[in-house]
């Protein structure tokens, strides 16, 4: 809500902001101070941190294709044109996904085109400038996604998931860091996953974004 909803003066808004803030601060530290020998073990154990691909070997999950014409090759065109600043962005995303080993260079026979986009872009009506969301690399895998079998698993309903929380008293969340990144692909489908990139060919070792399964399988 805004100062003007509230009904309040500018510095009895930041006064109560700055309030919430330090309850919070309290509140985290709080659970530190209590669980911190839960949290040193979990840290340890890799459960806690930024490598979701520590425990590959404990997850029996992987991401088989079930692939519609195995004769199919994926053949998109290159990008015809690539300037410098696009150039400078593949290549900052491509060393970014080398350097946590979630990417390797490619020798298979499908590329798939790869694209810079700008999620959460807004343009302000009254004076057309453009504001740049957040950067990343997307694949259009609509050809692959067009060859594999549709993995019918759905999603159970909220009224479901409502029905059987609704006895609880204490409710946990956990975000899983790169959650699909941490589902690592089947050998024999990582060539299928091969994209094209002004620098070359790569394909995953891990379960990419844009896959048609990818949800259910992560489920």
């Amino acid at each position: 809500m805004t100062i003007e909803e509230l009904g309040l003066e500018e510095i009895e808004y930041l006064t109560i902001q700055e309030s919430v803030y330090y309850q919070t601060q309290i509140h985290n530290k709080n659970f530190e101070n209590r669980f911190a020998t839960l949290l040193g073990r979990l840290k340890e154990q890799g459960f806690i941190g930024d490598n979701p691909l520590q425990h590959w070997s404990k997850n029996k999950v992987v991401c088989k294709l079930d692939i519609i014409n195995p004769d199919l090759t994926i053949e998109d065109k290159p990008l015809k044109h690539v300037t410098p600043t696009m150039q400078e962005q593949f290549n900052r995303h491509i060393k970014a996904l080398l350097d946590i080993g979630v990417i390797r260079p490619s020798k298979s026979r499908h590329r798939t085109m790869a694209f810079i986009v700008n999620s959460g872009t807004t343009i302000d009506p009254k004076t057309g400038k453009e504001t740049k969301g957040k950067e990343r690399m997307v694949l259009n895998y609509r050809t692959l996604n067009d060859n594999t079998h549709k993995d019918q698993y759905s999603l159970p309903g909220i009224n479901t998931i409502l029905k059987k929380i609704s006895n609880n008293k204490i409710f946990s969340k956990f975000d899983l860091k790169s959650g699909f990144h941490q589902v690592a692909m089947h050998p024999d489908s990582i060539p299928w996953t091969a994209f094209i990139v002004p620098g070359g060919l790569y394909e995953w070792l891990v379960m990419p974004f844009g896959l048609k399964n990818a949800p259910a399988i992560f489920q």
